[in-house]
């Protein structure tokens, strides 16, 4: 029996990138998907990809992460198709390459933080009496940024992404009675559309290698099976080795 099987997860950002990649390796693995995204074209590429490589349940549904209308609503269409979710994976997230902290514009903080921080709040406190009912599993995907204070990206995101892990720790003590595992993996560089931009130094990374979206994938593939049953309120370093915690 797969490890994921008869199990349906959420994963926010879903249609791109890492949350691509996740939800493929999960698909792999058993588990019905639900795709969050913006783009409802790369939503139903993305659906299609999976439905065809796998043959597992698969919905995707256009939501907007900083508003908290376009979450309720996706939530509640999700619930009505799969009646169950038991994987949370937050992943969606825009990132802004580093600017000058007195250039960051206020509306700028709150564009960033209404989908990295709000849109977790939004989503988060929506799936938690569904995880509830047979223990869950949440995933944060966090950053290295929020742990070293920003590699070749702006205040705003690093804020955003520390204040992901402190919500780590605070759900994972407050959920733990309800058997809810919660956990947060803070990539490095991962060769993504958000990060292509981006100078990136080999030689300041230990392995000298860029992270592939199926490396984040296959860390939040452990994180949400049984085998990481008594890990919570941890953030998984997936770096190369460019920060050792």
């Amino acid at each position: 029996m797969k490890r994921f099987q008869n199990k349906v997860s959420l994963i926010t950002g879903g249609n791109r990138g890492i949350g691509r990649a996740i939800a493929l390796r999960l698909a792999s693995e058993g588990s019905s998907i639900i795709l969050f995204g913006r783009n409802e074209k790369d939503n139903r590429l993305v659906e299609k990809e999976i439905s065809s490589a796998y043959g597992v349940p698969v919905k995707s549904y256009q939501v907007d992460m900083s508003s908290r209308k376009s979450v309720e609503e996706g939530v509640e269409k999700a619930i009505s198709h799969f009646h169950r979710i038991d994987v949370l994976i937050n992943n969606a997230g825009i990132c802004r390459l580093s600017t000058p902290f007195a250039e960051v514009k206020e509306e700028d903080w709150k564009k960033t933080l209404s989908v990295n921080l709000y849109g977790v709040i939004y989503v988060t406190g929506l799936v938690i009496p569904y995880l509830e009912k047979e223990g869950g599993k949440i995933i944060n995907i966090a950053s290295l940024a929020g742990e070293v204070g920003g590699i070749a990206t702006s205040a705003d995101y690093v804020a955003s992404k520390a204040a992901l892990q402190g919500i780590t720790k605070s759900l994972a003590r407050e959920l733990g009675v309800k058997h809810i595992n919660v956990n947060a993996i803070a990539p490095g560089f991962v060769r993504t559309q958000m990060t292509e931009k981006m100078r990136i130094q080999l030689s300041s990374i230990p392995l000298r290698q860029v992270a592939e979206p199926e490396d984040i994938a296959a860390a939040a593939a452990f994180l949400a099976s049984d085998d990481a049953r008594l890990i919570t309120g941890t953030t998984l370093d997936v770096n190369g080795g460019l920060y050792m915690n």
